[in-house]
């Protein structure tokens, strides 16, 4: 049996929910970066979840699954591929677990952010909430952020971190 990878999956179409229930069915964990979001309607206040990166589902299977996947859905899904093929690219669980928490730590502060690969310096988060933590610190809306990147897929960006918690990679 072939050992279970993480695979990120744009989701076309409005088919998110669709691929969502098809595969809770055949017991494959899927995950998405959520935000709760709190509005106030007629002085009742009412918490709905909205996804962050709404066409972008993360799911930990195998290749062939998203081939079957693929035909259950009209082809309205598209592994990220490894470059220059048509082979869905593995994310490696230590790049999914960092974005997973940062996504979860941060979830009401953080931006999905168009993935520029070795763009802002590497650092690695020494304080804090993200204590750990290695991305790149780069200016996003003219203010300098701590974003992770899942390579060649997705980048995050969180909200402000203290300098005294930052230390440069080189």
């Amino acid at each position: 049996m072939e050992e279970l990878q993480w695979y990120a999956l744009r989701v076309f179409h409005n088919k998110t929910s669709q691929v969502w229930v098809l595969a809770e069915r055949d017991g494959v964990e899927c995950y998405t970066p959520i935000r709760e979001i709190e509005e106030v309607h007629d002085g009742i206040l009412h918490i709905r979840e909205k996804r962050i990166m709404p066409s972008l589902v993360f799911m930990r299977t195998t290749p062939e699954y998203i081939t079957r996947l693929r035909g259950l859905t009209e082809d309205c899904i598209y592994p990220y591929c490894e470059p220059r093929t048509s082979k869905p690219q593995p994310i490696p669980d230590s790049e999914m677990e960092l974005f997973r928490y940062i996504a979860r730590t941060a979830a009401r502060e953080i931006e999905f952010v168009e993935y520029e690969p070795n763009k802002g310096d590497k650092v690695r988060i020494t304080g804090g909430v993200f204590a750990g933590a290695t991305g790149y610190i780069r200016r996003v809306h003219g203010t300098k952020r701590f974003v992770v990147c899942i390579e060649g897929i997705a980048a995050i960006a969180t909200t402000y971190i203290p300098r005294q918690y930052i230390e440069k990679i080189e």
